[in-house]
Order: structure tokens, then C-alpha cells, then sequence
């Protein structure tokens, strides 16, 4: 029995980074992966220099082979990886990103390429969705708590527009099953549930590509019903 719920899109931010991505141990693993040497003491923003220096002296194509490999480890073939830098220079190459599961990362290598050669890569934007949602019932407050992308893409579905691309391809998992690809399309998300008492409502900051939620305004309010 779906719940029902009163969503309202509080704000729209646009980014051009992810939290947490490219932090020091991802530098490092990068660096190791370049075998760049002298860097062990490095940390923060001078570590980040380090890095753009390296894949700078390395050239865009070696540069952008050693970023994804950063970024996919085995999950990506080194065939693929040399094939796919220059796509990698297109407008939001991620959005066309055959496997969803990967689209995120794809955005992730671009953040740093982005900062090694800005002439050669578009500046990467995502967005953050802040929605407030409420609802009436213990069991729909329960739902919330408990949020996850599937749920996420379900909810906010209910206020996008038909030719949306969430409804054009992935209509039939918006109906019902376990929507493996929503694990793609949302790749951030937090959940604040309100402290006052008695007020069954929740905020959720979510992370996604600009095309994703495109149809989405600041100020929209619509009802919905999920599971």
C-alpha cells in the first residue's frame, strides 16, 4: 500500500564537484598509479597540485587513461578506458554513459581532468535537490527514514513532466521491483528528519546530473505515492 506524501522542492544548487571525491587517498592511489615520486609528504591543496602537475607532464590521453583507471580500478577494461578519453572531453559525456552504475564515476574523473587541462574538458555540473516531504502517517514517516534512491526516484518522479527522461526510460521501474539502475541516477543523498515533535517530515539533499531532474523548478509542490 503506497504512502502518501507533500513534497515541495525547496532549492536547486548547482556543483561542479562531489563530496568526498579526490581526497588525499584518492590523490595518492593516482600518483602511485603514475609512479610520480616525492609526494609522501604532501596533503590538502598541495597534494591536489601535485597531482594536476603529474598528469599535465603526462598529457591529456595517458593522463585521462590513469584517472579512470583511479576511478574503476578493474571494473573497467584498459581497452575501454583508452578509447573512452576523448568522449570523456564531450558535454556531460556521463549523461550518455552506457552503464548507469558508472555514470557517477564518469563524472568523478572529469572533475580532475577538468582541473588538469581546462581547456580540453567542459566544467563538470551536477545539482543538489532540496526537498521537503511530509506526511500524515507513522508508517509513511517510517518510509522516509529509511530512504534509498529507488524511493528517491519514485518520489520525485511524481512532480517531473512526462517527456522526463526518468519516465521516457524507466517507466516500468517506477511502477514497482527493485530499479538497480536508481543506484546510478541518484549519486548522493542525505536525509535530516525534523526534530520538532509531532511533525512527520523529512529533508533529503539529492545529487544528481543536471539532465536528471530537469523539469524540476524551485517553489514546485506536488503530491505523491509511494511505496
Amino acid at each position: 500500500m503506497p504512502n502518501a506524501y507533500n513534497v515541495l522542492i525547496e532549492s536547486i544548487t548547482k556543483v561542479h564537484t562531489l563530496a568526498g571525491i579526490w581526497d588525499d587517498a584518492s590523490l595518492t592511489t593516482l600518483l602511485a598509479l603514475a609512479d610520480a615520486d616525492d609526494f609522501g609528504d604532501l596533503a590538502g591543496q598541495d597534494l591536489l597540485e601535485m597531482t594536476l602537475m603529474v598528469l599535465q607532464d603526462l598529457g591529456n590521453q595517458k593522463a585521462g587513461e590513469l584517472v579512470l583507471e583511479a576511478v574503476f580500478g578493474n571494473q573497467m577494461r584498459p581497452g575501454v578506458r583508452q578509447n573512452l578519453v576523448d568522449d570523456l572531453q564531450l558535454d556531460e559525456p556521463w549523461s550518455d554513459f552506457a552503464d548507469v552504475l558508472q555514470q557517477r564515476g564518469i563524472f568523478t574523473a572529469v572533475v580532475l581532468l577538468h582541473q588538469a587541462f581546462p581547456n580540453r574538458y567542459g566544467t563538470p555540473d551536477a545539482q543538489i535537490v532540496r526537498v521537503s516531504v511530509q506526511t500524515k502517517t507513522p508508517t509513511g514517516l517510517a518510509a522516509m527514514q529509511t530512504a534509498h534512491q529507488a524511493w528517491l526516484l519514485r518520489l520525485l518522479a511524481c512532480g517531473l513532466d512526462g517527456n522526463s527522461i526518468v519516465h521516457r526510460i524507466y517507466a516500468d521501474d517506477l511502477k514497482e521491483g527493485p530499479f538497480k539502475s536508481a543506484a546510478g541516477l541518484v549519486w548522493d543523498y542525505t536525509v535530516t528528519s525534523s526534530q520538532q515533535p509531532d511533525t512527520m517530515s523529512c529533508t533529503f539533499d539529492v545529487t544528481a546530473s543536471t539532465q536528471l531532474f530537469r523539469s524540476l523548478a524551485v517553489g514546485q509542490s506536488f503530491k505523491a505515492a509511494v511505496i
